[in-house]
């Protein structure tokens, strides 16, 4: 890695006459640089994460048990998956109509784990309400000491208004821990009042509605049942028993049980995003005109991890070996995206003030934008989209929309609920009262909707142990929050130091 060539631009940048050519050249020079990094960190990662999965995330337990799950099909893909990274060397090499009909096969799949990844969260959601049941269920066995009502109801009151933005944050932790305890009519108020209040623009609004869907039931994610057929099969006939009637032993196993179908599901959703990383590289390492042996000369290091990679795949290594190999090749990768972060700065740093952009940017420029943008994107596999607040400025929404949109939610919400378990529907009825915006003056009555909840109809041992969940959840919170303050004040000193 070459660390005084930003430098060499920049000292470029302030030297050279301010005029459409130059700067046209020297942002051609620095875009093309930037593709090359961007190359170079694909086939790295490319190569890193195959090890990891087939090497290191398969070795795992969890992840093991969780293989059983997986139909024929998604075997026989992760097969021509790693088949493709290992011969990643002779795309160059390879026919115009071969190399066609591979991307091709790489996009069809990457398409195939973008919805597994869907459905995965489908049955992460399905199996939670399992798992909240059977929970509801051991709740009737509970034996712990005693609280003292008084000053449970003191600490969970100074918790809310302790600190005053986050009190809706903290109301939601709260009333999504103890039953549900509202008539059908005043959820319907509450969910109205809720979504209607405070919204600046639609997409916001919109957010929220898809949040509540989604987490309300995972069955109505498109493709749900047809990925991994088996984990449904197991989630519906979970659903199907009745654990009212079993004995403690037997709703103690099946405790474990749903604790296990979790865990597979979030180990399957674990190799999902890998095998949708090492696609997305393919992707890239396909795209570009610029052939392996180019790269390694930039980086001497790609052909090291090369020869790692294909003793690995003839001998079997030790796994301290293995872990060993894939830090320094996440070092040498965090080395590059540095540099590509300083490209970035560069950038920034041109001035177009007083010329016309139009003769700066001309098609081969622009062509060579589209495809860095393409990188960046397949690059960008795993994140999400974050806007600050302010940044994106829309007209105010029309009311008669919004209303519209929480009548269908009330709606879809009503015909699933109707035939469905009484147990299940409160499971998720209580999940949404932690998602759903907390209503303007519900903090009001909160104090008395969570004495409802944890006092009516309950008996001491299920009363107790809401209490409990309620201390540990607000322990929890106050323990993350830290955490949280923690690090922000790390990452501050650093930005202050840079």
């Amino acid at each position: 890695m070459q660390q005084d060539e930003v430098r060499e631009l920049r000292e470029q940048l302030n030297k050279i006459p301010k005029t459409p050519n130059e700067i046209s050249l020297l942002l051609k020079r620095i875009i093309k640089k930037q593709k090359e990094i961007v190359q170079i960190i694909s086939i790295l990662e490319l190569f890193n994460e195959t090890v990891y999965l087939y090497h290191v995330l398969f070795r795992k337990k969890n992840v093991a048990n969780a293989l059983a799950y997986l139909d024929k099909e998604t075997q026989n893909i992760l097969e021509v998956v790693k088949n493709i990274a290992n011969n990643t060397k002779y795309f160059s090499l390879m026919e115009e109509k071969m190399k066609e009909n591979v991307e091709k096969t790489i996009r069809k799949y990457k398409e195939y784990f973008e919805n597994a990844i869907d459905v995965l969260y489908g049955y992460y959601v399905e199996s939670r309400y399992v798992n909240e049941v059977v929970s509801d269920r051991i709740r009737d066995f509970f034996s712990e000491e005693l609280i003292d009502e008084e000053e449970f109801y003191e600490s969970v009151i100074n918790f809310i208004n302790e600190v005053e933005e986050e009190k809706e944050e903290r109301i939601k932790e709260i009333i999504s821990s103890i039953p549900f305890a509202m008539s059908k009519k005043r959820f319907y108020e509450y969910l109205t009042k809720g979504l209607e209040k405070d919204y600046p623009n639609y997409e916001a609004f919109l957010e929220n509605v898809i949040d509540i869907e989604e987490n309300f039931y995972g069955k109505l994610i498109e493709g749900y049942g047809e990925f991994f057929p088996l984990i449904a099969k197991k989630i519906e006939y979970l659903q199907s028993l009745d654990f009212k009637e079993m004995t403690r032993e037997e709703v103690g196993a099946y405790f474990k049980k749903s604790i296990e179908l979790i865990k597979s599901i979030q180990s399957l959703r674990e190799v999902s995003f890998s095998v949708l990383k090492i696609i997305n590289r393919l992707l890239i390492v396909f795209l570009p005109e610029n052939k392996f042996e180019t790269l390694f000369k930039k980086e001497p290091f790609i052909v090291e991890y090369m020869d790692f990679y294909s003793k690995l795949n003839k001998d079997s290594l030790d796994y301290k070996e293995i872990e060993k190999n894939i830090k320094k090749c996440d070092n040498v990768i965090s080395n590059w995206y540095f540099e590509l972060y300083r490209y970035n700065l560069l950038l920034g740093e041109i001035d177009y003030s007083g010329l016309d952009i139009m003769e700066i940017i001309n098609e081969g420029i622009l062509g060579d934008i589209e495809t860095l943008s393409e990188y960046e994107n397949l690059l960008n596999d795993t994140s999400e989209v974050v806007l600050e607040g302010g940044q994106i400025d829309e007209e105010p929404i029309d009311m008669a929309l919004i209303k519209g949109e929480i009548k269908n939610v009330i709606s879809l919400i009503e015909d699933i609920s109707r035939n469905m378990k009484n147990e299940y529907r409160k499971a998720r009825m209580k999940r949404l009262m932690g998602i759903i915006p907390v209503p303007q003056n519900f903090e009001k009555e909160v104090l008395h909707y969570i004495k409802n909840s944890i006092e009516l109809d309950n008996s001491q041992s299920r009363k107790l142990s809401f209490m409990h969940t309620v201390k540990k959840k607000i322990e929890l919170y106050n323990d993350l929050k830290n955490q949280k303050n923690f690090y922000e004040a790390i990452i501050k000193g650093a930005k202050d130091v840079i």
